[in-house]
C-alpha cells in the first residue's frame, strides 16, 4: 500500500500540472496520447498507459466546444483509466471506465465554469476596476487552479489509493465475454473518431487527399509515418498551386 501511496500522490501532482496547462499554458500535454504513457510510467507500466492513452485519444480526436456545451472531459478520463489499467494489467478495463470517468470528469467541468469561475470573474472584474494587481492573479491564476486541485486532483489521488482494491475486485468480476467485446468494440474506436473527425470539417473539395492516403496504406502498405509525410508533401504543393494561382491572377 506504501508503494500505491507514493504512486497515487505522483499522479494527483501530475493531474494538477496537467489542468495546470489546459487552462493556462496550453502546451497540449493535456491530451490522451501524452497523458497515458506519463500515467503509465508513474504507475509502473509504459506500455499499457501508452496503448490506453492512444485508444481514449481516438476516442475523443474529433470533439469539438460548441458554444457554452463542454465535451465529455478526456484528460481526467485519460489518467484514472491508464492507472486503473496498470493496476489491473490490462487496457480493456480502460474503454469500460473512460466514458463514464469522461462524464464524471465533465461534470466537475460545467460546476467549475458554471459556478466557481463565474465568481472568480466577478471579483477578479472589480479587482481589474482597482487596479488591485494581488487581486486579478488571485482570481486570474491561483483559485482557478485551486479549484482544479480539488475537483480532479484530489479525486484521482482518492480513486487510485481507496478505489485500487475495489476497482480490482469489479475487474474480475466482470465475465471474460464481456471484457473479450470490449476488446473487439475497441478496435472500432478509431473508425469512429476519423469520422466524428470528417463530420466536423469540410472535405468536400479534399476528398482526393482522403483516397490518397487509403491507397498508399492499404494496397501500399506504407505506415502511419509515411502517410504523414505523403500528407506533408500533399500540403505543401496544394499550397504551392493556390499561391502561383493568386499570383498569375494579379
Amino acid at each position: 500500500m506504501e508503494g500505491l501511496l507514493f504512486k497515487a500522490i505522483l499522479v494527483a501532482i501530475f493531474t494538477w500540472i496537467t489542468f495546470f496547462d489546459k487552462y493556462c499554458t496550453q502546451f497540449f500535454t493535456y491530451r490522451p496520447i501524452v497523458v497515458g504513457p506519463i500515467v503509465g510510467l508513474l504507475m509502473g507500466n509504459l506500455q499499457i498507459g501508452l496503448e490506453v492513452g492512444c485508444i481514449i485519444e481516438l476516442m475523443f480526436l474529433g470533439q469539438v466546444f460548441v458554444g457554452t456545451a463542454l465535451p465529455p472531459e478526456e484528460t481526467f478520463s485519460t489518467i484514472l483509466a491508464s492507472a486503473f489499467a496498470c493496476i489491473s494489467g490490462s487496457t480493456e478495463i480502460a474503454l469500460a471506465t473512460a466514458l463514464p470517468l469522461a462524464i464524471l470528469g465533465q461534470m466537475g467541468m460545467y460546476f467549475r465554469n458554471m459556478v466557481l469561475c463565474v465568481w472568480t470573474q466577478n471579483r477578479l472584474e472589480r479587482a481589474a476596476a482597482k487596479g488591485d494587481r494581488k487581486g486579478i492573479w488571485m482570481n486570474c491564476l491561483i483559485l482557478p487552479n485551486l479549484f482544479n486541485l480539488v475537483l480532479f486532483a484530489v479525486p484521482v489521488f482518492l480513486g487510485l489509493y481507496f478505489g485500487a482494491d475495489v476497482v480490482q475486485a469489479i475487474i474480475n468480476s466482470i465475465p471474460k465475454v464481456i471484457i473479450d467485446g470490449l476488446a473487439v468494440g475497441g478496435k472500432m474506436i478509431g473508425a469512429v473518431g476519423l469520422a466524428i473527425l470528417i463530420k466536423s470539417i469540410n472535405v468536400k473539395n479534399i476528398w482526393q487527399y482522403f483516397l490518397v492516403g487509403f491507397f498508399f496504406s492499404s494496397f501500399l502498405n506504407i505506415n502511419p509515418i509515411g502517410i504523414t509525410l505523403i500528407a506533408v508533401i500533399c500540403v505543401a504543393m496544394a499550397f504551392y498551386n493556390e499561391t502561383r494561382s493568386e499570383a498569375a491572377s494579379v
